[in-house]
């Protein structure tokens, strides 16, 4: 998620341990599960190891008919469950645009070292710039103890060295890692900053509700 008003700001977050059972106290991009044949059907198949730059179906979120698409149904229903308040997205408070970019696929260990399961991870990104409503996205939820716009060169930066708390200074060092397939998808669409530039700039058209 990108404001679109400094779209070198990217949401990130510390899953929270009330809202995770798996991945506590890791640095994460919002994210959720949804139906592998949904994914695929975006994605295309995708062997273990690859990463894909998508062109896929351009929509919006927090605006009339948004879920009559596929990637404006997967943001809205992202940020109801895990990050803001639903009815933010009805009122159209929240909104913008949003578009599939990259996807990812990847052997996805236990960072905490709990259980040792590796789960076979189809990640499938979107790229969503928020015009209305950014400041709802701030704070903390059930599934965020922290949720904040960092700098997407702060955000890299702290992916390579493997430091969390350059990103959240506060945070427990005993608790937080940052070292998921969620980071990693961002930080390689980052790398891409003419695709997050263009969407920023003329994207769908005008930003309006």
């Amino acid at each position: 998620m990108v404001p679109a008003d400094d779209p070198e700001l990217v949401l990130v977050g510390i899953r929270s341990s009330e809202g995770n059972v798996r991945h506590p106290g890791v640095v994460s991009i919002p994210t959720m599960r949804v139906p592998a044949e949904w994914a695929i059907q975006e994605t295309g198949v995708i062997r273990s190891g690859e990463t894909r730059q998508l062109e896929g179906a351009e929509g919006t979120f927090g605006r009339t008919r948004s879920t009559s698409t596929a990637a404006g149904y997967a943001v809205e229903a992202l940020l109801s469950k895990k990050v803001l308040d639903g009815s933010l997205l009805d009122t159209g408070y929240t909104s913008g645009r949003c578009a599939f970019r990259l996807a990812m696929r990847s052997d996805v260990d236990d960072p905490t070292g709990q259980d040792g399961s590796i789960e076979d991870t189809l990640m499938l990104t979107v790229l969503a710039i928020c015009d209305f409503g950014a400041d709802a996205l701030r704070g903390r939820s059930h599934s965020y103890s922290q949720l904040e716009f960092v700098r997407s060169s702060d955000l890299v930066k702290a992916w390579r060295q493997r430091d969390g708390q350059l990103l959240f200074p506060a945070a427990n060092p005993l608790e937080v890692c940052i070292r998921g397939l969620c980071v990693e998808s961002a930080v390689r669409l980052l790398d891409s900053p003419a695709v997050i530039r263009a969407m920023s700039a003329t994207g769908f058209g005008p930003g309006v509700r």
